[in-house]
């Protein structure tokens, strides 16, 4: 498959697509959190088990995240993307007419299965189109998606629960998912992987930079999923702001990750990637930190600074992938990656946030989860990073060669001889 040398045009069109799937996904989870006050409310629930929808959601992706990565490539990325929009419509349609708690957290449970099985289509996608010197620009542009999300996500709530019940929120993005489909199903094109899974699966989980990525992420996610889905019941319920209130503080907080998320991508191209993964995520760690203080405003500040830092690891975290691992192995490397992250990042750390909130304070849960985060940044050292890529177009592909200090010293006197 031919792959675009810029993200101009053509290729800022095809990224525009997929930055449009991920935005929709992605908007969907961030609402979660800013509907809990209202699901809490509505059921009557403690702080616990209304962030056991955050949990559940995450642990639906957690047993597709795997999966998908090691299958899809075999039934094509495209076909898998599709299907996946499908089934998100179903359960979109079918939540309006869920009346028991148990019924709303089994419907969540199979979209947030549907929404894991996406992470692990959409890298290869972007890496099989693009050339290695676009993959820190095109991973990053197609990632702020999800910032964009959860800075409208507080937005949307606002607004449609004016006119809106929570529930019908769905039929909404049911229409959303249909139209993205079709234009997904019209413009792109298919990507397999042919070659036999078993010759590299096991060889890569026995490498000890995937273990140490996947503890990392895990820190990452929590940092951005599992405090953005908290905070407006620690806003509202603990701080006592009024939802209206706390949905416009939550979204304006995310604002800056747009822009950062997108400078990283451009500055992961050009500088360390292993220092700039270590200063976002240290950074986020501390930001975290001040979250739990007691000043409101303060707190505010801090969940400013803590939305848009985060936002910068994923731009260093997705092309650490991208050069840590080939091809045939990507969409495998993020499976794992991502299901670690999500059975204890997405899922664990939200349900124990609400304990914490039940029993002794939100405060101390931020307080306690972002030293641990500002820890975690150390392990970015223990990577086994290429330190950097030479790219060639054959037969139609990117072909990438990784080299070691001394090659790339030498290719380099060649080139200025």
């Amino acid at each position: 498959m031919p792959g675009y040398s810029s993200i101009r045009g053509s290729g800022f069109a095809f990224l525009l697509l997929l930055w449009s799937l991920w935005f929709l996904i992605m908007l969907v989870r961030t609402i979660l959190g800013p509907l809990l006050p209202l699901i809490e409310d509505e059921f009557v629930i403690s702080h616990a088990k209304a962030t056991s929808l955050v949990m559940v959601t995450s642990l639906g992706a957690s047993t597709s995240l795997f999966a998908s990565g090691v299958f899809s490539g075999r039934f094509g990325y495209k076909k898998s993307i599709l299907l996946y929009l499908a089934v998100s419509m179903v359960v979109f349609l079918l939540i309006p007419h869920a009346r028991a708690f148990s019924q709303i957290a089994a419907l969540f449970f199979v979209f947030g299965m549907v929404t894991g099985a996406y992470f692990p289509c959409v890298i290869p996608i972007v890496t099989e189109h693009y050339a290695p010197s676009a993959w820190g620009r095109a991973l990053a542009i197609q990632d702020t998606g999800a910032s964009l999300s959860v800075f409208a996500g507080p937005l949307l709530v606002s607004l449609l629960a004016k006119f809106l019940s929570w529930r019908q929120f769905f039929t909404v993005f049911a229409a959303a998912y249909v139209t993205s489909g079709v234009l997904f199903l019209l413009f792109s094109k298919e990507v397999r992987v042919e070659s036999r899974l078993r010759s590299y699966v096991g060889g890569m989980l026995k490498r000890r930079s995937l273990w140490v990525l996947a503890v990392i992420w895990t820190f990452g996610t929590g940092a951005f999923m599992a405090v953005y889905q908290v905070t407006p019941l620690y806003l509202t319920k603990e701080l006592s702001l009024s939802i209206e209130h706390a949905n416009a503080v939550l979204s304006l907080s995310r604002l800056g990750g747009v822009d950062f998320g997108v400078i990283m991508g451009f500055l992961v191209d050009r500088f360390d990637l292993k220092r700039s993964m270590f200063m976002v995520l240290c950074m986020t760690g501390l930001f975290t930190m001040l979250m739990g203080h007691a000043n409101i405003t303060i707190v505010q500040v801090g969940l400013f600074l803590q939305g848009t830092t985060i936002m910068g690891f994923y731009a260093t975290g997705l092309m650490a992938l991208s050069r840590m691992f080939s091809m045939e192995e990507r969409s495998v490397a993020a499976g794992v990656v991502s299901t670690v992250s999500g059975v204890f990042g997405s899922a664990l750390v939200p349900y124990l946030f609400g304990i914490a909130g039940d029993h002794i304070s939100f405060r101390f849960g931020m307080v306690v989860f972002g030293a641990l985060v500002a820890l975690a940044s150390v392990l970015v050292y223990f990577l086994r990073i290429p330190a950097a890529v030479r790219e060639r177009p054959v037969q139609g592909e990117w072909q990438v060669t990784r080299l070691k200090g001394s090659e790339r010293e030498r290719e380099r006197g060649q080139e200025s001889s």
